[in-house]
């Protein structure tokens, strides 16, 4: 990398225009990294193809565009420009945590590069091939793993920053209504957080058409049809909001004047398959907690037959609550599961296994209710 962060005077003077008026480092650090966003474009460029030196820091300044190296590279660049320190970082990225190996790290253990800012102890982290990632936030793609900070002082382990379960949250509020054919409609509101934020955040720059496909395939409910689609971010904390209109016929089904539906719609946990004998530990990657609250307006046509008990179940793994009720025309569907993350032993599988396959049978528990009769 030496020699390569050298600026056209042009542009340094503009960076030093822009922070003027900012008054600390992460200040300036933000202003520049948004103008950043908007100047660059992200291009791949393999290692095995492009080696690991990133091109000349005046060539992406003039072409506006780079890979992971030379967009690093170039913001590096931009904020010693500002007299802000900062550090290369070679990562092993991927949804998969893989941390370089602290014994012994290297750069052909990496396949990207991040940015590192000490600021004084404020350590804060930038993703430079997005253009509209938060200022200081690392997704699931880099989160929670060791990399290799190129320093003036040589290489440096550097561990980047994890979620939490309770912070990483999905948390979504509903207020349904149910007619007597089974059919649903009405709103539901969706926040993510932590680790979740971009679990849909990728959707808020497609096409009205891509939205529609895109949601579809997330929420996989037969006949599900999104009526209305508002999504918005607050980069500032970083939260990802997701406002839907919803339409879903023959949702339930009746039989004998009655109906049955499966009230939690949006957030079934999936079964894990059963293995016998591990070896392997049990390595599980990230914690979260989803949070969902449905109401349903029942037709005045319907009268509740049987409602299930509260639903608990707890274990070193997480824990799950789910509750149905009824009161004054609406049932009322609450669920809340707490997944920890950790190193677990082999032996250690059955009973995870069992946890996440009881949490996957209540989350399919379905509710009957009664049908008025006709009058004839």
């Amino acid at each position: 990398m030496k020699d390569k962060r050298v600026l056209p005077i042009e542009t340094v003077q503009f960076i030093k225009d822009l922070v003027k008026n900012e008054t600390n480092d992460k200040a300036k650090a933000k202003k520049i990294y948004e103008h950043f966003q908007k100047k660059t474009r992200y291009i791949s460029v393999q290692i095995g193809i492009g080696g690991f030196m990133p091109i000349k820091a005046a060539e992406v300044d003039r072409l506006g565009y780079g890979d992971c190296k030379a967009l690093v590279n170039y913001m590096q660049s931009l904020l010693e420009a500002a007299g802000i320190e900062s550090y290369y970082c070679v990562v092993n990225a991927g949804e998969e945590k893989t941390d370089l190996l602290p014994s012994f790290a290297s750069m052909e253990q990496g396949n990207h590069v991040i940015l590192c800012l000490p600021l004084n102890g404020d350590t804060t982290w930038l993703e430079c091939t997005s253009q509209d990632a938060p200022f200081g936030y690392l997704g699931s793609f880099t989160d929670d793993r060791w990399v290799l900070a190129c320093t003036k002082d040589g290489g440096k382990l550097l561990k980047t920053p994890k979620f939490e379960a309770a912070k990483s949250q999905q948390i979504r509020m509903a207020e349904l209504s149910l007619s007597k054919d089974g059919k649903i409609s009405g709103h539901l509101t969706t926040t993510f957080t932590g680790s979740q934020f971009d679990s849909h955040y990728f959707l808020i720059k497609k096409s009205p058409t891509e939205q529609q496909k895109q949601l579809k395939y997330l929420y996989d409910i037969n006949n599900i049809e999104f009526t209305s689609i508002n999504l918005t971010a607050n980069n500032e904390v970083p939260i990802f909001t997701e406002k839907l209109a919803v339409s879903i016929n023959n949702y339930g089904s009746t039989n004998n004047e009655k109906l049955s539906f499966t009230p939690n719609l949006f957030n079934l946990k999936r079964l894990v398959p059963s293995v016998r004998n591990r070896t392997l530990a049990l390595d599980l990657k990230r914690g979260y907690t989803d949070i969902d609250s449905l109401f349903f307006q029942l037709d005045d046509s319907i009268l509740p037959v049987m409602l299930p008990k509260k639903m608990e179940v707890a274990s070193k793994f997480g824990t799950y609550l789910a509750e149905i009720k009824i009161k004054d025309g609406k049932l009322f569907y609450y669920r809340k599961l707490m997944m920890k993350d950790g190193l677990f032993e082999p032996n250690d599988y059955e009973a995870f296994e069992n946890f996440v396959n009881e949490v996957a049978s209540y989350d399919r528990v379905r509710v009957t209710l009664a049908l008025k009769k006709s009058k004839d």
